[in-house]
């Protein structure tokens, strides 16, 4: 009878938690997405940009259809030079920019993204800003002295809540089970075997 009551409390448990996840990771939804770019100088001996890492959006807008950039994280080359990319900057805050990752090319608005660098970045503060030109039909950084590149990013993999959740509780009732045998072993009698000389 305990073993019953025990086996529907954890399955009580596990329906309210994975009821608990799945509701709650509609609304925090966050999708994370490769980027790399590269954008040739103006210059024929000039050196290039490049940059890769990871950008942190929310959930894709079905009305706009577009994700807003929360977050990144990765690296810029400049001159042979890397700088480890800090964070996003709010909207607004250098080159007007939106922080809005598109679902469908062009990937980024004119606006584009800025973000933080550890090195002198742009503008010698470290900020940086990436944008897509209808006019030039490519994308770019706003103020470096290069031209018109490639930009790309491609989506990462995110387990479902339910898949975690689940995988959570199987995990734990495997451990629940492993402990019941051994508790179970240990109430077990032992035969002491006496040996006795003749």
């Amino acid at each position: 009878m305990k073993l019953v009551k025990k086996l529907g409390i954890a399955t009580a448990s596990a329906v309210i938690s994975i009821t608990g996840v799945g509701a709650s990771s509609t609304a925090q939804a966050v999708q994370l997405f490769d980027f790399q770019y590269s954008f040739p100088s103006y210059e024929a001996n000039g050196t290039g940009i490049s940059a890769s890492g990871t950008l942190t959006t929310t959930d894709l807008d079905p009305i706009k259809n577009n994700y807003t950039i929360t977050g990144i994280t990765g690296t810029r080359t400049i001159q042979g030079i890397s700088e480890t990319i800090i964070g996003i900057l709010s909207a607004g805050t250098y080159g007007i920019n939106d922080n809005l990752l598109n679902a469908s090319t062009p990937m980024l608005s004119q606006n584009g993204f800025s973000y933080l660098v550890s090195g002198s970045g742009e503008d010698r503060n470290g900020n940086v800003n990436v944008f897509y030109s209808s006019f030039n039909e490519g994308y770019s950084e706003l103020s470096s002295d290069v031209d018109y590149g490639s930009f790309s990013v491609v989506p990462r993999p995110v387990p479902e809540p339910y898949t975690v959740s689940g995988s959570l509780v199987a995990l734990g009732f495997g451990w629940w089970m492993k402990r019941k045998q051994a508790v179970a072993s240990q109430k077990k009698p032992h035969k002491n075997i006496y040996l006795l000389d003749s």
